[in-house]
């Protein structure tokens, strides 16, 4: 029943989305949550790398990892969502399908800038040098990691993408939600 009623009203919605309108920001605050909780089910049942990801907000605890984690994959939603939005991918993003394919592409972004880069730097500043594994195969390190972590991001873009594309679909716009206030 879902899929039939994003199919239908996809196409009308999906060609009008304005960045201004508040259903865009909820729809990526909800698919980031999507997105964070498959990619933290990925690292934290193959990795167990959420201490390590509590540890640049000073809670190196598995809870201090989701916490942080999802609070990650919230503002990086919003990234997504004003990327989609207000750039020229926003041509492109207007079925449930593209905003998926869109997000996969950006989750294996994220993998290389986040991952290959932003995290080793962050957790460096924060002290916590001593990283569980390696984060890229090096000599004598653990493939398994790097591995895991690039799967995690696709596994976030996924989510991400098509939880948009959904909300995108099925969140009401400003004129609906003012038309059902006044009944």
């Amino acid at each position: 029943m879902l899929v039939a009623s994003v199919a239908h009203i996809e196409g009308e919605r999906m060609s009008s989305v304005h960045v201004t309108q508040p259903r865009v920001w909820v729809a990526a605050v909800l698919a980031g949550l999507v997105g964070g909780v498959g990619m933290g089910i990925v690292l934290h049942s193959t990795t167990n790398a959420m201490p390590l990801l509590g540890a640049l907000y000073g809670q190196p605890t598995v809870v201090g990892g989701w916490l942080a984690h999802l609070f990650n994959s919230v503002v990086f939603a919003l990234a997504f969502a004003a990327a989609v939005t207000l750039t020229p991918l926003r041509d492109y993003a207007r079925s449930v399908a593209t905003c998926a394919g869109l997000g996969v592409g950006y989750g294996a972004l994220l993998g290389v800038v986040t991952g290959g880069l932003v995290l080793p730097v962050a957790l460096n500043l924060v002290g916590a040098t001593a990283l569980p594994v390696p984060l890229w195969p090096v000599p004598g390190g653990s493939f398994a990691f790097g591995i895991f972590l690039a799967i995690g991001h696709l596994v976030y873009g996924l989510g991400l993408g098509a939880a948009f594309g959904v909300a995108l679909a099925v969140l009401p716009t400003g004129a609906e939600t003012e038309t059902i206030a006044e009944h």
